[in-house]
């Protein structure tokens, strides 16, 4: 539907009708008149506000002024853009479908209609569900931004370029660390392909790039160290790795990772004019050096590199096989590999990390790095020197970190497994509840059968119960509870709860002492019926647990930013060990070989239920004194 003026007919005297493409249209659409009155909707908005026809939609939603915008003064942003350009267009905003208050996203577009003369006739618009596409959105933008947290964290540039044939190179993602290491924005080197080759070294430039038509031609990894000069004159030594990736339309892709080694070449040369003093410096940090005059198959250990072994000279001698020989088999091949590839010049350094058997009979992991230092004519090795890392401890850290995933994961599964079970166990459950209460309403003839009946009522009702809380405490774990925080008053939620237990109480003999300020002096931001379910499960084990002709007293105050409420009892009270364990679902601290019956999930899905609506919930006691569990929730 156009903006603008109204068409009422036409020269020929044939009126436009779209009157069936109002009622086809695929997304909601609307008509109003200038007091706010709904004249037509179309099926889709029927359908979408949960009406059965249109009549029924206009005779309950009389005006437009009948709120549904979850935030109020979404409906004021509406009509002034509206009243002042005289269109909207994709106004997206969360609403509540008129029948079930659902809360969904939709996205508006809405003009005015005016007649030839220029009077303002009606408002027309479109209303199109968009809750999947927010959620989507939502989700990407979360991935989004936990992917650049990520990247953020990797020292250098990330980056992922094509490489069309015959045609400039094109960046489709470098990281903000491209701002550091060669001082220009990545918008820049976004939309220049080039802006990176031309800031290489010109004594480096032609090698290099020739190094990447090959690798590209190949389809294999490039691990190469060059120079680059910045824009001020500054020069740097990078280190470029790269893999290849999937083609994007029909272009090879490389995705692959920059690093500054300015400060390790400085190193190097440093070391490379004095390695007496490279020695020396290296000592000094704790990590032991060796010095390998290859021809002469003579490796000299310092002492530090004995010392991290616990040998001395005698039992470590001053030869390569002699170290080689405590290296842990199945690192062996893997560390000589490494040293044959710097020796052939395919790698700049040697690196490789393996474990060697200490005196004291452990392994311990070893970082060993090393460069040669010098040649003969025919590129042979002469001397190589290096050192020995201790890195054990972050081997064990890698280790808990893969055993605590594992556990996570472990434990998501079990959560998720619960919920399946509980989820396939109602329905048979619920027909075996729905036939013992009709063998309840007809008993038969026997006393023993109706017992037998009511005892599988009970049974069942127990079991449902569990579902229950396994269910919630599942959803809690895995995340997908949702809770639709509002002000809640203590008082008036004390009461319900305490309802729902009042003939529970008194078979006990238990009374409430209610000490709760007035109905709307003091209430809490949270869902009403998991504060309900909190409420029940702290009341009801103050009763079950508590002596004949006992009590409960519920007391609460505010807290600065929040309300506390105490519920206290005069039972026999918990010990230090109870109380460690009481939150641990499924642990009844003995009270399963008791008379009182319980799941052993209440108040780990209470202390669960609490922290999702922004609480907190503790307990203090002692043996034979009662207990009093305390909740903290945000004030109103």
């Amino acid at each position: 539907m156009a903006a603008g003026p109204a068409q009422p007919g036409r020269p020929d005297g044939r009126e436009d009708d779209f009157s069936s493409l109002f009622q086809f249209l695929p997304i909601g659409a609307y008509r109003t008149a200038p007091d706010g009155r709904h004249l037509h909707v179309n099926p889709e908005l029927v359908r979408l506000n949960g009406f059965n026809s249109e009549a029924e939609h206009l005779a309950t939603v009389k005006s437009a002024s009948h709120e549904w915008y979850v935030d109020p003064g979404r409906r004021r942003q509406f009509m002034e853009a509206l009243h002042r350009d005289g269109r909207v267009s994709g106004f997206e905003s969360e609403v509540r479908r008129r029948v079930t208050g659902e809360r969904i996203w939709v996205s508006e577009n809405a003009h005015t209609v005016h007649d030839a003369e220029g009077r303002f006739l009606y408002y027309e618009g479109t209303v199109e569900e968009i809750t999947e596409r927010v959620r989507e959105r939502e989700a990407l933008r979360q991935s989004e931004s936990r992917l650049q947290q990520l990247v953020s964290l990797i020292p250098g540039v990330v980056y992922r370029a094509a490489f069309p044939p015959g045609g400039p190179r094109r960046y489709t993602f470098i990281s903000h660390g491209v701002r550091e290491l060669y001082g220009i924005a990545p918008d820049e080197v976004l939309r220049d392909g080039d802006a990176l080759k031309r800031r290489r070294h010109p004594d480096h430039a032609s090698h290099m790039e020739a190094l990447i038509e090959r690798v590209i031609a190949a389809a294999g990894p490039l691990n190469a160290e060059t120079r680059i000069r910045l824009d001020d004159g500054r020069e740097k030594w990078i280190q470029v790795l790269s893999a290849p990736a999937p083609p994007e339309d029909g272009a090879p892709v490389r995705v692959g990772l920059i690093l500054d080694i300015t400060a390790r070449k400085q190193a190097e040369r440093a070391l490379l004019e004095n390695s007496r003093l490279w020695k020396r410096a290296l000592e000094s940090t704790g990590d032991g050096v060796w010095d390998w005059h290859v021809q002469d198959d003579i490796e000299v250990f310092s002492p530090q590199c004995r010392a991290l072994y616990g040998y001395d000279e005698a039992e470590l001698p001053d030869l390569p096989a002699a170290l080689d020989a405590l290296t842990h088999p199945d690192d062996r091949l893997r560390m000589q590999a490494d040293r044959e590839a710097h020796f052939a010049g395919r790698t700049p350094s040697y690196v490789n990390e393996h474990r060697v058997l200490c005196k004291d009979g452990q392994w311990k992991w070893i970082l060993s790095r090393g460069i040669v230092i010098s040649r003969d004519a025919a590129g042979a090795p002469l001397r190589m020197i290096g050192t020995h890392t201790d890195i054990t401890a972050d081997k064990q850290t890698q280790a808990l970190r893969l055993e605590r995933d594992r556990a996570a994961a472990a434990d998501l599964a079990k959560s998720q497994f619960l919920s399946r079970v509980s989820h396939e166990l109602r329905t048979p459950l619920n027909a075996i509840l729905g036939f013992a209460q009709l063998l309840e309403l007809q008993p038969g003839d026997s006393d023993k059968q109706l017992g037998w009946t009511r005892h599988v009522l009970a049974s069942g009702r127990h079991l449902l119960a569990l579902m229950d809380d396994i269910l919630d405490l599942s959803s809690v774990q895995t995340g997908h509870l949702t809770m639709a925080l509002e002000p809640v008053p203590l008082q008036a939620a004390v009461a319900e709860a305490w309802a729902m237990l009042a003939a529970t109480a008194q078979a006990q003999q238990v009374v409430l002492i209610d000490v709760l300020p007035g109905s709307e002096a003091l209430a809490v931001m949270a869902d009403p019926r998991r504060l309900r379910q909190v409420l029940i499960n702290l009341l009801s084990n103050a009763v079950k647990y508590n002596r004949p002709g006992g009590w409960v007293r519920v007391t609460a105050q505010r807290q600065g930013e929040q309300v506390a409420m105490a519920i206290s009892d005069s039972g026999p009270g918990l010990s230090l060990a109870q109380q460690a364990r009481l939150f641990r679902p499924f642990d009844r601290l003995g009270a399963e070989r008791g008379p009182v019956a319980g799941t052993g999930l209440g108040l780990s899905l209470t202390r669960q239920l609490t922290e999702a609506m922004g609480g907190s919930v503790d307990v203090s006691s002692q043996p034979g004194q009662g207990a009093t569990f305390t909740v903290r929730l945000p004030a109103a």
